[in-house]
């Protein structure tokens, strides 16, 4: 059938040339944060995450010492950003904290591997070691003490982070976001019971004018939910369960023995990075907070 007339001269007149939306030109900040950012690459895991996070707070400074400064700037935008970064840093506290109690469950279980390998020789069965160390397993010592999730993390959690067209409300937005990424993968990294764990997702307003760092950000974010997790604290804690129904059993445990040893070892590592890197990004919020007082205070 063939099309009519004047249906053919609609679909074949000649069409204007589509309106080319320029590209907004990137800031300092944007070229910058995309270059830290894009550094650490992916598979994204918690000691990665924290370098990403105080990089990007070195950039803010930076930053921050080279923009010039007007009465145009919104005060409100930077006196609700010192608002959440005594959050933050209240969250970072959180964590130094919680790695401390994580730090007491490894020592217990250094004392119980002690028992337990000094006394794996059939030769010299020593029944009061092995009776300890079960007491060690059984009491509230050596129980998993897992800290509540910040109340002051999930109420930043819930903001909806966005950012107008001044470079000043950019950099801050940057700072806030990486922070609070960072943060909350620490908490799903650092928690032993993932089940309960109820955390929101960050909130990232899309926009057409969005940074190249942000979308770098929100790729980023997808790699760490991915490969970020508390593997190594399960296994620690599985490695203990096993050695205790082991000696519950009266057979062989030092096997069990050598793997709880292995485990305790590996999270003690990992856990002593992450450890001085929260302790960094701890001072360089500070750093970033001082900064904006002292902008305040000259206009």
């Amino acid at each position: 059938m063939k099309a009519p007339t004047i249906l053919k001269s609609f679909l074949f007149r000649p069409r204007a040339p589509a309106m080319v939306v320029p590209l907004p030109q990137k800031t300092r900040f944007d070229r910058k944060l995309t270059a830290g950012l894009g550094v650490h690459g992916c598979d994204m895991e918690l000691v990665q995450l924290l370098d990403a996070a105080v990089t990007t707070q070195k950039i803010v400074l930076d930053s921050l010492a080279k923009i010039s400064y007007s009465d145009g700037y919104d005060h409100g935008d930077v006196d609700k950003y010192l608002e959440d970064n005594v959050e933050f840093l209240d969250v970072c506290n959180y964590f130094v904290e919680k790695i401390e109690n994580i730090y007491n469950y490894l020592d217990k279980l250094k004392v119980v591997v002690h028992l337990v390998d000094n006394n794996c020789s059939p030769l010299k069965p020593n029944n009061v070691a092995t009776t300890r160390a079960m007491e060690l397993l059984n009491s509230s010592s050596c129980k998993i003490v897992e800290k509540r999730s910040s109340n002051g993390l999930k109420k930043l959690l819930r903001q909806k982070l966005c950012h107008d067209e001044t470079e000043m409300s950019e950099i801050m937005c940057g700072s806030k976001a990486m922070t609070l990424m960072c943060l909350r993968f620490l908490e799903l990294g650092l928690s032993f019971d993932l089940k309960s764990l109820m955390l929101p997702k960050m909130k990232i307003l899309s926009q057409p004018t969005s940074s190249s760092w942000l979308r770098l950000l929100q790729e980023l974010t997808k790699e760490a939910e991915a490969s970020v997790d508390g593997k190594k604290l399960q296994e620690t804690v599985d490695a203990a369960r096993e050695l205790k129904e082991q000696m519950k059993r009266e057979k062989e445990m030092k096997c069990c023995v050598e793997r709880l040893k292995r485990r305790c070892k590996e999270l003690e590592d990992v856990v002593e990075v992450i450890e001085e890197r929260v302790k960094d990004l701890y001072k360089c919020l500070i750093d970033v907070r001082m900064t904006l007082l002292g902008i305040l205070s000259q206009h």
